[in-house]
């Protein structure tokens, strides 16, 4: 088995996996450049429960002129798009689906991951919390980057 390097490439749900749902990925790396400006989109949110992203590149991501080493994106309180400047020198940003059920921010459970669309500057994410009876629709956005 190959040793998987958290941050450097997309990993899988396994437990979706077993259920036949091969492309259910739990954490994405998306490739950029450095000082690459990306744009965050929230398109719509279906859950009771508080939606975000968890966004992350090796030397951080600007924000409204400051560095974060990480951030997260929540759909309640950013603004509809958020513009990030990606400071990378491996080219890998990571990101994954987050939210909070009172109990405070969840991530990676074994039933949530994201089913993800190529588009032609970016992707979209459909997102799950919990739950394998799912429509990926708890949180989508897209993520493009931006022409400089």
């Amino acid at each position: 088995m190959n040793k998987i390097s958290l941050g450097k490439e997309r990993i899988y749900n396994a437990e979706f996996a077993k259920r036949g749902m091969q492309s259910v990925v739990q954490w994405d790396v998306l490739p950029v450049l450095d000082n690459q400006t990306i744009s965050v989109v929230f398109e719509s949110i279906n859950s009771q429960w508080r939606q975000g992203i968890w966004l992350r590149t090796d030397r951080g991501l600007e924000v409204e002129s400051e560095v974060h080493p990480s951030i997260r994106l929540w759909y309640d309180t950013a603004p509809k798009e958020v513009f990030c400047r990606c400071l990378t020198s491996d080219g890998c940003l990571s990101v994954y689906n987050i939210w909070d059920n009172d109990e405070g921010m969840r991530s990676q459970a074994w039933s949530s991951g994201m089913l993800i669309e190529e588009l032609p500057n970016g992707r979209r994410y459909r997102c799950n919390d919990v739950g394998f009876d799912t429509r990926f629709d708890k949180l989508v956005i897209r993520i493009e980057r931006v022409r400089d």
